[in-house]
């Protein structure tokens, strides 16, 4: 019934939305370990195996490009 009404399983629901916490966590300036923590993953690794299969990426190269935008917004 679940993936009827959303598309998906409760396991992919929910590590999608954590994965979209991690994302606004990094954004606001935590390390990537205490992100992964934050947002419930169970391990660091467990968070960039996510950001690894989403985005082709690192938590911490995320950081890096989001905070290298953020700055050239503001300039």
């Amino acid at each position: 019934m679940f993936r009827e009404e959303l598309g998906t399983t409760p396991a992919r629901y929910v590590e999608s939305t954590r994965f979209d916490i991690a994302k606004s966590l990094l954004d606001q300036g935590y390390t990537a370990t205490q992100t992964a923590s934050m947002a419930g993953f169970p391990s660091y690794e467990s968070l960039r195996r996510v950001f690894a299969r989403e985005l082709s990426i690192s938590p911490a190269a995320y950081q890096r490009r989001f905070a290298t935008a953020r700055r050239e917004q503001a300039g």
